[in-house]
């Protein structure tokens, strides 16, 4: 979630100008929350496939093989996307609540 971090630090001056044109923290929300559910979804859509034959390429020499069921990728991909987004709410809080003068001095 760094990648996050160094993207909203980096629209910092971006979100600035959006408030002082009038945009709400709620209107800001959904702007930057959008980039970052593709993002997930393209790497669940890469990494279910890739874990799926890794673990099958693992279990194969094993005796009694536990079984791979769809349960255990929702699960997965379920917690990954409530810690990211709750991390991306918190980032983008902090950005959305920063005074746009400072914002827009400093640069």
């Amino acid at each position: 979630m760094s990648i996050s971090l160094f993207d909203i630090r980096q629209r910092y001056r971006e979100i600035g100008l959006r408030k002082v044109n009038g945009a709400q923290a709620t209107d800001i929300y959904p702007l930057l929350i959008k980039k970052y559910l593709s993002v997930l979804a393209i790497a669940t859509l890469i990494s279910i496939p890739v874990s799926w034959g890794a673990i099958t390429l693992y279990l194969q020499d094993f005796a009694h093989k536990a079984p791979i069921t769809f349960d255990l990728f929702a699960i997965a991909v379920i917690i990954t996307a409530i810690i990211s987004l709750l991390i991306i709410i918190w980032q983008i809080h902090k950005a959305a609540n920063v005074n746009p003068a400072e914002v827009v001095k400093t640069e």
